[in-house]
């Protein structure tokens, strides 16, 4: 057998020098050997090579004190002690074995004369006996036993600490599942109490309320971070934040006053929407369920802040709804509805645009002091776009931007989105609108300018005959006319009967009352008068003119 190197010696102690590197050694199990016959430690040292078996002979004592003394300050897997010593025999050393080190294995020498008194350490819960004169290849299937449990106890050890690992890493997690599970009415309330505590769940046992706040899906990991480590800061700590299913950020409060809760609720709410200002200049849905003194009936609250929250999403704005005010709400009258779209269709053929805002907004405020979820403004905004496109139709009205006339219910995320898309479309109706009228202004104008051209001889021709002739009233006719001449009627008529009496003055050899008369003018001094005024000639001074 290889022998071990000699031991070195001191006040009836031997300790092993280390013969392999220091990891190799950490991966060994630490032995001491302990006898008060020193030819028998000799013998047992050196009649097994110890490394190669995977242990480390770490010290040799004379009785169990020397041993005890040794444990308390170094670390040992295995210790083979004789039975009888003196001061402190292997019986009494592997009772403070047991009580003091459980982890550290015993093997008991003992010959036949004592192996009555040996079954004693039995309750010591001793590994092995073995009877002297021991043999190598009993001490070696000794150990080889003792080193298989070792090893399948650091195993077991090893295990669980990855697992105590995985645990740790895992826990917030885990906790954030559990608080999710306990608001949501998932846990029963016998779990409830076993794992509260493990999470360090504080529980006030007063009131409890759940807010839920709605973290846009375009946010970043980063940016929803931020916002959650800005809202925990603002709450107590007993108070906790955690995410649901979607991802929505949840605040479990406590308070032991309705009131005082109320307000912290707000008061959180509202450093939550400047955080979000701040990281996005973006705005967030906001629920809130209703106050609850039990944990029976936090369920109840959580869901009454999701249903909060739909509401929340419809208004678009960041204010946080109460599920309480949601419940209070007055239903909605088809009525009503038709009342104030009718206001924007009354107004858009009267072509007031500020009243047709207005009117929008009237409708609008109507449908969000009705706190409907997004289902059910649906309903309104495809009524709303119905009575739009019918009345494109019915004004045979085309708008340029052709994406208006589509319209899918799921497009809007908020009463503000659908209120600007209401808002464009009506923007071009009005264009359209404001375009036919132009039109509508230059075919008059120009058939009011055949008319012109037609009957200007006739001295009785006035803007009374000419708005006859149009169907239309002499106001709306002068505002229609002087927006597309830039001239009274008045003014176009002189301008157009002097423009003629130009012409006759150049081609024909008439006379002055002639020309007045063939241009509607019954009295020629009049006829002279005017062709001055806008010639600053008369009518001989004008035919002069020409001919020089």
């Amino acid at each position: 057998m290889q022998k071990a190197r000699g031991p070195q010696r001191a006040r009836g102690v031997f300790f092993l020098r280390p013969q392999k590197s220091r990891d190799i050694l950490l991966s060994m199990y630490r032995l001491i050997l302990v006898d008060d016959e020193a030819i028998i430690r000799d013998g047992i040292s050196s009649c097994l090579p110890w490394e190669t078996n995977g242990f480390i002979l770490a010290g040799m004592f004379e009785h169990g004190v020397q041993a005890l003394d040794y444990l308390k300050n170094n670390h040992v897997d295995v210790v083979i002690s004789d039975i009888n010593m003196p001061r402190m025999d292997g019986l009494e050393l592997s009772g403070h074995i047991s009580r003091t080190f459980p982890e550290t294995e015993v093997i008991i020498l003992t010959g036949f004369d004592d192996f009555e008194y040996a079954q004693e350490a039995v309750k010591y819960h001793v590994r092995d006996f073995l009877l002297k004169p021991i043999t190598a290849a009993e001490l070696g299937t000794a150990l080889e036993k003792v080193k298989k449990e070792l090893d399948e106890k650091k195993a077991a050890r090893a295990l669980q600490e990855q697992m105590k690992e995985k645990l740790e890493q895992s826990f917030p997690l885990l906790r954030e599942r559990f608080l999710y599970r306990l608001a949501s009415g998932k846990l029963e309330t016998e779990i409830i109490q076993r794992r509260k505590e493990y999470f360090q769940w504080e529980d006030l046992g007063c009131f409890y309320q759940v807010l839920m706040l709605e973290i846009p899906v375009f946010w970043s990991e980063l940016e929803r971070i931020a916002l959650s480590e800005s809202v925990r800061s603002d709450i107590a700590e007993y108070d906790e934040v955690f995410t649901d299913q979607e991802e929505n950020l949840v605040l479990l409060l406590q308070e032991k006053d309705e009131e005082a809760m109320t307000f912290k609720t707000r008061e959180i709410a509202q450093g939550a929407y400047r955080e979000v200002s701040r990281l996005r200049k973006d705005q967030i849905a906001a629920g809130c369920g209703r106050i609850v003194s039990s944990l029976a009936d936090l369920p109840g609250a959580f869901e009454g802040a999701r249903n909060a929250l739909d509401y929340s999403r419809v208004l678009g704005l960041s204010q946080i709804v109460f599920i309480d005010e949601v419940r209070n709400r007055k239903t909605i009258s088809p009525e009503g509805f038709t009342l104030y779209s009718g206001r924007i269709l009354d107004q858009l053929k009267a072509g007031c645009e500020r009243q047709t805002r207005e009117a929008m907004d009237e409708l609008f405020h109507y449908l969000e002091n009705h706190y409907l979820t997004m289902n059910e403004a649906a309903y309104y905004f495809i009524r709303l776009h119905s009575i739009l496109l019918y009345f494109l139709q019915e004004m045979d009205l085309s708008p340029e931007d052709q994406s208006l006339l589509s319209y899918q219910p799921d497009c809007f995320h908020s009463l503000r989105d659908a209120q600007g898309f209401f808002n464009r479309m009506i923007e071009e109706i009005e264009r359209c609108i404001r375009k036919r009228r132009h039109e509508m202004m230059l075919s008059r104008v120009e058939k009011a300018k055949k008319i012109i051209a037609e009957e200007y001889t006739d001295p009785a021709f006035s803007l009374s005959r000419m708005c006859d002739q149009l169907y239309l009233s002499t106001s709306q006719f002068s505002v229609l006319f002087k927006e597309g001449t830039g001239q009274t009627f008045v003014e176009y008529l002189t301008s157009f009967r002097i423009n003629a009496a130009k012409q006759l003055l150049k081609t024909t050899d008439l006379k002055s009352y002639e020309i007045a008369e063939r241009t509607g003018y019954t009295d020629p001094r009049y006829f002279s008068l005017l062709f001055k005024k806008n010639t600053n000639m008369t009518p001989m001074e004008y035919r002069k003119s020409l001919e020089q």
